[in-house]
């Protein structure tokens, strides 16, 4: 692998050190254990499972695939047909997971499809800033889910500014859940200023808290309370390059 270096994390699994933003794709406390906590429960799969017959899960970041794979898991338990839409910019990774996982994607310009009786996944390269205009045109069904799995905010900005999160608000159904590992105060104020409701996440491996988001309720009080006294400015798509690792 020219870009990756694998990296065994502490629950046993593998993850992949990035040499282009010089970042593991997940917590080296556990690739698998992350994904359940911060996305599987976190955007409470199993609890939308009971309630809605085809489940449509965004994740951003496909990385080594731990996340559409937990995802099926998780509901296959519950014989609940789903569609996962993934973003990579790397076409690499792709090849990497088709070959382990012996699936033979068909290609048609830059999304990458496999279908099964019980789920439809697809992977669209590229820069996820402008391929997630494509997503209207590979299905119908508003997002349930969204995994914000993102390199961090230090190494890829661009994927975590206000803009970005208006992108995915209008992509959301109503009660969609929005879940990742960050409890940055500049991620958490863009997320309000996109209209994202915040409460707080698990803690997970060495990080005390993390972020859920929704589009109804009311922000967390001890959340608001915090951002009110934080001085960091929200991340937008005019000052997102000031985030860039030693620049600020």
């Amino acid at each position: 692998m020219r870009n990756y270096q694998e990296i065994l994390t502490e629950d046993g699994s593998v993850t992949l050190y990035s040499r282009l933003y010089h970042e593991a794709c997940h917590s080296l406390s556990g690739a698998i254990n992350e994904t359940i906590a911060h996305y599987v429960q976190g955007c409470e799969l199993a609890k939308k499972a009971t309630k809605i017959p085809h489940l449509c899960v965004l994740e951003i970041g496909f990385g080594v695939g731990v996340g559409f794979i937990q995802t099926k898991e998780e509901l296959a338990k519950m014989n609940t047909k789903f569609t996962f839409i993934s973003f990579e910019i790397d076409e690499e990774l792709i090849h990497i997971f088709a070959k382990k996982h012996q699936i033979l994607f068909k290609k048609n310009d830059n999304v990458f499809s496999y279908k099964t009786n019980e789920f439809k996944l697809f992977i669209i390269l590229g820069n996820a800033r402008q391929t997630i205009k494509q997503i209207p045109q590979i299905t119908d069904l508003p997002v349930h889910a969204i995994f914000q799995d993102a390199f961090s905010p230090k190494r890829n900005s661009i994927l975590w500014t206000t803009q970005w999160f208006e992108d995915l608000k209008r992509l959301a159904h109503k009660n969609c859940i929005m879940s990742t590992y960050s409890a940055s105060s500049s991620i958490r104020k863009s997320m309000i200023s996109a209209g994202w409701k915040l409460y707080p996440g698990e803690q997970f491996g060495s990080k005390r808290s993390s972020t859920r988001a929704r589009l109804t309720g009311s922000n967390d009080a001890d959340i608001m309370d915090k951002l009110t006294r934080s001085p960091a400015n929200e991340l937008t798509d005019e000052n997102y390059l000031e985030y860039k690792l030693g620049t600020k």
